[in-house]
C-alpha cells in the first residue's frame, strides 16, 4: 500500500512515502516557527523523490500528537484536505509511539520518548519491547519531568529520545545515571508514522477526515483562558 505520512508535531517536521513496509522517500526539515510553507514543499519533494504522483496514493498517515498545538493543527488540516480531495482514509498515529519505534534495536528493553510540552512539562510514555510490538508501561500523557522519571521501573536501563532531551537531558542523566541511554537518532518521525499507519490502514483502521482528532493530553493555552 502506497502511503504518504506527515509529522508536524515538533519543529522537526518530516514527510515520508512508504510502501510494502519500506520507506520509499523521506524529507526532513527543521522549522522553528511555522510548518506551513515547508510542509507543502516537503510533500511535493517526497513524491518526486520516489517517482510517485498524488493520484497513486492509497492511504494517508499523520502524527496526530502530542506536541505543539499549532504544529498539530497544521498537519491535521493538510492531511484532512488531502483526504477530502482524494477520498483516501487516514491513519492517526501517536508521535510518542513513532519516536519509540526508532529505538527498537537488539538489547533494548525499555523505551522512553519525550516531547517538550513547555510549561515545565513533557509529553512522554514508557514502552516495553516485546518482539516487534510495544507494550505501554507508563501511559502517554503530560508530566513534570521528575515525576515521569520516578515512574520508570527501577534497576532497568532505558533508551530515551525526543525534544524533551533538549531541555531536560542533564536532569535525566543526573536522575537515572548509567541507566539512561540517550540515542543519537534523529527526531524526525514521518517514516515511522508511515510504517505504523500502513499497518493500521491494511487492518481497516483508517479514518474519514471528520474522525481524525488531535492528541493533546492537556488543554491548549486558548482553552485555559476560556475556562478562566
Amino acid at each position: 500500500m502506497l502511503v504518504l505520512a506527515i509529522d508536524t508535531t515538533t519543529p522537526y517536521g518530516s514527510v515520508a512515502v512508504v510502501e510494502g513496509g519500506k520507506v520509499r522517500a523521506e524529507v526532513n526539515y527543521v522549522s522553528p516557527s511555522s510548518h506551513s510553507r515547508q510542509m507543502f514543499r516537503a510533500v511535493e519533494d517526497g513524491l518526486k523523490l520516489c517517482g510517485k504522483k498524488p493520484d497513486e496514493l492509497q492511504g494517508l498517515a499523520v502524527a496526530a500528537g502530542p506536541g505543539s498545538f499549532t504544529g498539530i493543527r497544521i498537519g491535521l488540516s493538510l492531511v484532512k484536505a488531502l483526504a477530502m480531495a482524494s477520498g483516501l482514509k487516514v491513519a492517526s498515529v501517536s508521535a510518542l509511539e513513532a519516536l519509540a519505534r526508532k529505538l527498537i534495536i537488539p538489547g533494548a528493553e525499555l523505551l522512553a520518548p519525550l516531547i517538550d510540552a513547555r510549561k515545565g512539562e513533557v509529553f512522554a510514555s514508557v514502552y516495553m519491547v516485546e518482539g516487534e510490538d510495544l507494550k505501554e508501561l507508563v501511559p502517554a500523557g503530560a508530566y513534570h519531568p521528575e515525576d515521569f522519571l520516578n515512574m520508570i521501573p527501577e534497576e532497568k536501563r532505558v533508551h530515551l529520545i525526543g525534544t524533551g532531551l533538549e531541555i531536560y537531558g542533564d536532569m535525566i542523566l543526573r536522575k537515572l545515571g548509567s541507566r539512561a541511554i540517550i540515542t543519537s537518532r534523529s527526531w524526525h518521525v514521518a517514516a515511522e508514522v508511515g510504517l505504523i499507519g500502513e499497518k493500521y490502514l491494511e487492518k481497516g483502521l483508517g479514518l474519514y477526515p471528520s474522525e481524525v482528532n488531535p492528541i493533546y493530553y492537556r488543554k491548549s493555552q486558548a482553552e485555559e483562558k476560556k475556562i478562566r
